[in-house]
C-alpha cells in the first residue's frame, strides 16, 4: 500500500501538470516532496505549524514568511491548495461593487493561518478600522493575527477605500441611514466581503465574528443588527449604539453631544433586524476618559442592546475590577435566559480614545488590558446553534 503522502502528492502532481504529468516515478515525487517538505516527505508527518509573521516595516503586513497576492481576479487572489499551508499568509483582496443600491469596489485583507486546512472549517473574524486608519493600521495595532495564529482563526480586515460625502478621512458612515439599512451601502458590502470569504474558503458559519473601533465599532454594530441571524458574537470599542446620529460623538468643541432615547434606538434596531430577532453576544469595550466618543455613547449601547434582546441589567452575573499597565478596568457580565443574551462591559481608566493593549501605532494604547486577547476569549465562546 502506497504511504497516504505519497498517493497525495500523486493526484496533487496530476493536479498540477494535467492527465500528462512530466513524470508520475516514485523517485521524482519524493523529490518534489522533500523540496516542498524538507524532511517531512520521508517520515511522512505533518508540517508543524509556523510561528505567526511579523508586520514589515514598511507596514504592508508581509514578510519572509508570508506570500502576498495582489488583488487581481477571484482565482488569483483566493487560489486554494490542498495541501496545508505552511506558513500563514496575508492576501490583498478586492471586493467588486454588486448591485445593491450604495455598493462600491472595497479592499480588504485576510489572515490564513498556517494550520488552515481546506475542507477543516475554522471560525472567521471581521475586524473594522476606525477613522483616519486603514484596514492595515487595524491590523497591526490590534495584532489579532497572532492570535489567529495560535488559536486557529481567519480574519478579514475591510477597508472603506471609497466614500463619497462629509465624513472625517475613511470614516466608515455609522450614523448614514443609507449605509447601515439591511441589503445596502457599506453593511451590505461587509455582508458581501463575508460571503467572498466563505465562498472560497472553509469557513465555520455558526462562529462568525465582527469587531470595530470607533466608526468601525458603530458599523460593527450595524452588521450585527442586520445580520443578526450569521454573526456569532461582536465586540465594540469606542463605539455607538446603532441609530445615534453624527452628534453621539464630540466633532467640535464646544458644541455638545447628543444621545437619542434608548426606546428610539430600539425601534430603529427592530426595523432592520430579521423577523426572528436573534440575540448577538455583545462586548463593549470603552475607555471612561475617552473625549472623543464619551461614554455615554457606549452606555447607550449596552442600554438599547439590552432593552432589544431581553437582558436585565439590574442583577449582574458577575463583576470584576483590576490594573492592568496604566489602565485601571471596570467589568462587569449581564446575561439573559438563553447562552446568546449576553453583554459584556469592560470600563477603562484613561488614557482616551483607540485600542488597548495591542502595539503601538495610529490610536493604540499598549500598555493596558490587551483587548484583542479578551475579545477572542469572548468570541470562543460562542457560535450560533443549528448550523
Amino acid at each position: 500500500m502506497k504511504p497516504p503522502l505519497l498517493k497525495t502528492a500523486r493526484s496533487a502532481w496530476r493536479h498540477l501538470f494535467g492527465n500528462n504529468p512530466p513524470s508520475l516515478k516514485t523517485d521524482s515525487i519524493h523529490d518534489w516532496l522533500k523540496d516542498a517538505l524538507g524532511s517531512h516527505a520521508h517520515n511522512h508527518q505533518a508540517p508543524q505549524a509556523a510561528s505567526a509573521p511579523t508586520p514589515s516595516a514598511e507596514g504592508n503586513g508581509t514578510s519572509a514568511e508570508t506570500e502576498y497576492q495582489p488583488a487581481n481576479d477571484v482565482e488569483a487572489r483566493h487560489g486554494v491548495f490542498s495541501f496545508r499551508q505552511l506558513t500563514p499568509k496575508r492576501l490583498d483582496c478586492r471586493f467588486k461593487a454588486q448591485s445593491h443600491k450604495g455598493s462600491r469596489d472595497r479592499d480588504y485583507r485576510l489572515f490564513i493561518p498556517s494550520n488552515y486546512q481546506n475542507g477543516k472549517a475554522m471560525p472567521l473574524v471581521m475586524v473594522l478600522h476606525g477613522c483616519h486608519q486603514t484596514n492595515l493600521d487595524i491590523a497591526k495595532i490590534a495584532n489579532l493575527d497572532q492570535i489567529a495564529e495560535q488559536e486557529g482563526f481567519l480574519v478579514v480586515y475591510p477597508f472603506v477605500s471609497s466614500y463619497t460625502g462629509l465624513r472625517a478621512k475613511n470614516c466608515w458612515a455609522w450614523w448614514q441611514p443609507a449605509q447601515t439599512r439591511a441589503g445596502q451601502g457599506e453593511v451590505a458590502d461587509l455582508n458581501g466581503i463575508l460571503d467572498e470569504v466563505c465562498e472560497h474558503y472553509t469557513v465555520d458559519s455558526s462562529r462568525i465574528h465582527v469587531a470595530g473601533l470607533s466608526s468601525g465599532a458603530g458599523m460593527a454594530v450595524a452588521l450585527m443588527v442586520t445580520q443578526s441571524e450569521r454573526i456569532a458574537s461582536g465586540c465594540a470599542v469606542a463605539g455607538v449604539a446603532y441609530g445615534e446620529s453624527a452628534q453621539a460623538v464630540q466633532l467640535f468643541q464646544p458644541i455638545p453631544t447628543q444621545y437619542r432615547p434608548v426606546a428610539k434606538l430600539v425601534k430603529t434596531m427592530e426595523a432592520q433586524m430579521p423577523a426572528a430577532k436573534t440575540p448577538v453576544p455583545l462586548m463593549i469595550v470603552h475607555s471612561r476618559d475617552d473625549e472623543v466618543v464619551p461614554i455615554k455613547a457606549a452606555k447607550n449601547l449596552r442600554d438599547s442592546w439590552a432593552a432589544c434582546f431581553g437582558i436585565s441589567l439590574h442583577r449582574k452575573a458577575r463583576v470584576e475590577s483590576g490594573q492592568t499597565g496604566a489602565s485601571g478596568w471596570r467589568f462587569a457580565r449581564y446575561r439573559g435566559q438563553s447562552p446568546r443574551q449576553h453583554i459584556e462591559t469592560w470600563w477603562l481608566d484613561g488614557p482616551g480614545h483607540g485600542w488597548y493593549g495591542g502595539k503601538t501605532g495610529k490610536f493604540s494604547y499598549p500598555n493596558a488590558l490587551n483587548v484583542s486577547q479578551r475579545m477572542w476569549h469572548f468570541f470562543k465562546h460562542h457560535h450560533i446553534t443549528g448550523q
